[in-house]
């Protein structure tokens, strides 16, 4: 990432940060403002007439794009598997939150639906953060780790869903603790620009491989919303 734009992140937020010194639990905060700005769908409506009885085999095969967020509490739901940490149990004081970019096609199977498709996700795990932060700006929060680490502490990760590309290989080299700090919101940053790049690049698009697969963490009600 380039240093400007780590100094523009930093300056710009530095004001916010005053007189507030103290941290607290992560599921204190409410993640809905922030989850509802990250969802996008192009889907105006759903209905019965997207459901298929064929799985999908290429990309051709699906038919809607959707941007689903899902937030774990610690007070409710500690001690699930979080996705995205390799097998990591969320934490009493925890909160995990998820953005799943898919594009996907319901299948009827025998007497239930699931969804098909490709894409990718990020993941954050906020284990503390600082009294005040405005969490709906993912800077803000990525600056206080930054500057004040003993208050604010989260944690991130990327993955993808039936994409196989060599030039996707960029995006995920592993990071030491993976700290959501200024670098890391940068990398997280740049990853997702050079994804979609991959994604909307006609040429890119045909030297990746592209296979649907089941997505068990998207529910079909989850395209509703």
């Amino acid at each position: 990432m380039k240093t400007t734009r780590k100094l523009l992140v930093v300056l710009f937020i530095l004001g916010t940060m005053i007189g507030c010194n103290d941290s607290i639990d992560s599921t204190e905060f409410n993640f809905t403002e922030l989850a509802r700005s990250l969802e996008v769908s192009d889907l105006e409506n759903f209905t019965v007439k997207a459901i298929t009885d064929s799985i999908p085999v290429t990309r051709d095969d699906l038919n809607s794009m959707r941007t689903v967020v899902k937030v774990f509490n610690g007070k409710d739901d500690a001690g699930v598997t979080i996705p995205g940490f390799g097998g990591l149990k969320l934490g009493k004081k925890e909160t995990s939150l998820n953005v799943y970019y898919v594009e996907t096609k319901i299948v009827r199977r025998q007497n239930d639906t699931v969804v098909y498709g490709i894409g990718y996700s990020t993941h954050y795990l906020f284990k503390k953060l600082k009294r005040g932060i405005d969490i709906s700006n993912l800077a803000s929060v990525a600056a206080s780790a930054q500057l004040q680490s003993n208050r604010t502490s989260v944690y991130y990760s990327l993955q993808t869903f039936g994409i196989k590309s060599r030039e996707l290989v960029n995006y995920f080299k592993p990071q030491v603790n993976s700290n959501f700090d200024v670098d890391g919101f940068g990398v997280i940053q740049s990853s997702i620009d050079g994804i979609h790049n991959v994604l909307a690049d006609s040429l890119l698009s045909k030297r990746t491989q592209f296979t649907p697969m089941e997505l068990k963490f998207v529910k079909p009600t989850d395209l509703q919303q």
